[in-house]
């Protein structure tokens, strides 16, 4: 054998001979025998026996996440078997424990969970408790939850005042973005417009697109109250704002967000219904046909950019728009409406539409017809 690939194939045998001890840890059949025998009792349903052998892994255990993770299951097992005080004591004891563990956030919300079985104000009290020491945590977001619905049965203004209380101490987390837009939705649920276009507007600007999870929301909403507060113009610029950071994919997939479709829709309906401005009105509307290739919402889009032509005695334009429409959409429920509008935009061959145009619709859009 030659050097070259003599040591070659040493260098492997040591490479394979180091992966081999990086697998999973040697747990120990004690360990692994108690949570066999745990997890058998628990699917049987005598979780009180199944908490036992939880507890004896825990014992057992060689690792010591796996110490934690019997404790955890041995509570929750017991408070199944109807020790609900034990269990509690052991979830507090869990989540108290220092260094803190990765099951620390479950025990103490799941503590919490039971508290509010026997007594709502402490189970309240534990939940907000979760929320501070671990706004990191998945359910920081939960517990949260919990408690606006709770405040929010007792008026906006209670919920507010938590949320202006909690915001501090949760600061520079992963939950103060979740804070700060609950907030600006119970000043909007007060009627506070201002206010709340302020908050919201604030929550776009700190937590911007792609990172922040409310930043289309909140920008949408805010648009919402400049129309509100009479400021149409304003609205639009913050819908055109959020349009702005709608990106395409080449690829499979997309990166549509549900407000982008919302956005473009509502800036079509102020330019026409409050700006009175005909012409924007429909350069929305045909951004929405031609950009928005995907949407369902392409041949309402083609509708109501027709009508606008119509009003403004324009048929030839507005027939071609429609004809577009019965090519792009055959089954649409605007198809039996075509005939009636445009004599010469047939009705396309296997379309599924109903044969007889709604009511409602043929109201939408002025007749070709002179």
């Amino acid at each position: 054998m030659k050097p070259t690939l003599a040591k070659s194939l040493n260098g492997m045998l040591t490479l394979m001979t180091l992966l081999s001890g990086c697998g999973a840890p040697n747990r120990g059949e004690p360990f692994r025998s108690a949570m066999a025998n745990a997890r058998r009792s628990y699917h049987n349903g005598q979780f009180g026996e199944a908490a036992d052998h939880f507890q004896r892994a825990a014992t057992s255990a060689q690792v010591p996440r796996d110490t934690v993770f019997a404790r955890y299951e041995a509570a929750l097992a017991r408070a199944r078997s109807g020790d609900v005080a034990h269990a509690a004591l052991e979830l507090r004891a869990i989540a108290s424990e220092k260094p803190t563990s990765a099951y620390a956030a479950q025990a103490a919300f799941k503590a919490a969970e039971l508290a509010r079985l026997n007594d709502e104000t402490s189970g309240l009290h534990e939940l907000e408790g979760v929320v501070v020491r671990f706004p990191s945590s998945g359910v920081a977001g939960v517990a949260l939850g919990h408690l606006l619905r709770h405040d929010d049965t007792l008026g906006e203004a209670v919920a507010l005042a938590r949320l202006d209380a909690l915001r501090p101490q949760v600061r520079g987390s992963e939950l103060e973005e979740r804070v700060a837009y609950e907030r600006a939705r119970r000043l909007d649920a007060l009627n506070d417009a201002p206010a709340a276009r302020t908050a919201y507007l604030a929550v776009a600007s700190q937590w911007p697109y792609p990172f922040g999870a409310f930043n289309d929301d909140a920008l949408f909403r805010a648009a919402g109250l400049e129309e509100t507060l009479g400021r149409p113009v304003e609205a639009v610029s913050l819908l055109e704002r959020l349009l702005a950071q709608r990106e395409v994919s080449s690829f499979l997939g997309s990166y549509e967000r549900p407000r982008y479709l919302q956005a473009i829709l509502r800036i079509a309906q102020i330019y026409e219904r409050t700006l009175h401005d005909r012409w924007r009105a429909k350069a929305a509307l045909q951004r929405l046909s031609s950009q928005f290739t995907t949407s369902t919402s392409r041949d309402d889009a083609l509708w109501q950019e027709a009508k606008l032509w119509f009003e403004e005695a324009e048929a030839t334009t507005a027939c071609a728009r429609l004809a577009t429409l019965a090519h792009d959409f055959p089954d649409s429920r605007y198809v039996p409406c075509l005939a009636d509008r445009c004599p010469a935009v047939l009705r396309p061959p296997h379309s599924k539409a109903p044969t007889k145009c709604r009511a409602y619709l043929s109201r939408d859009v002025v007749s070709s017809e002179p």
